[in-house]
């Protein structure tokens, strides 16, 4: 694949359905990476995938009329959040993740946010990599994913 072909979208509640798409895709494929599980996102309806486009920003990188992968922020008091980061198996290792990145970051900085920050599950050793890459370290915050799901993730930051 040449990386110069990918495209990267801001996506919009319109794009929903491309959305859902691709955020089963994620949660299929990785499960390990997210808090939240495909079962959870199967049930959402039409007006929830759009709500939830309406509450962040989503980037969508594709080419040739492939998705291969996404990357979300939300507005937080300390800045902003990165979530729903998944690149496709195929494209991984290629440079979609990085471009994926500076989407978001270059977003958050146009927005004004002084930090960017995330989380990444213990074990996730490639997404840590890829944040590192890009600025991010870790803080010392740690702990389970969520009340229901005890395995572990650690906050990482970046300044912008």
């Amino acid at each position: 694949m040449d990386i110069a072909s990918v495209q990267i979208l801001e996506l919009t509640p319109d794009d929903w359905d491309r959305f859902r798409r691709i955020r089963l895709l994620a949660l299929t494929e990785a499960p390990y990476a997210f808090g939240a599980t495909l079962a959870e996102a199967v049930e959402r309806i039409e007006q929830d995938w759009r709500d939830l486009l309406a509450a962040r920003v989503q980037f969508l990188a594709t080419v040739g009329g492939q998705d291969l992968g996404t990357i979300g922020a939300v507005a937080e008091a300390s800045g902003a959040h990165v979530i729903s980061m998944w690149v496709a198996p195929e494209a991984r290792g290629s440079g979609v993740a990085d471009l994926l990145v500076c989407a978001v970051a270059d977003w958050a900085a146009g927005k004004g946010y002084a930090r960017i920050g995330l989380e990444v599950s213990e074990g996730n050793t490639a997404a840590e990599r890829l944040y590192h890459r890009h600025g991010f370290r870790r803080t010392g915050v740690a702990g389970p994913i969520s009340a229901t799901d005890p395995r572990r993730e650690f906050e990482m930051v970046r300044a912008l």
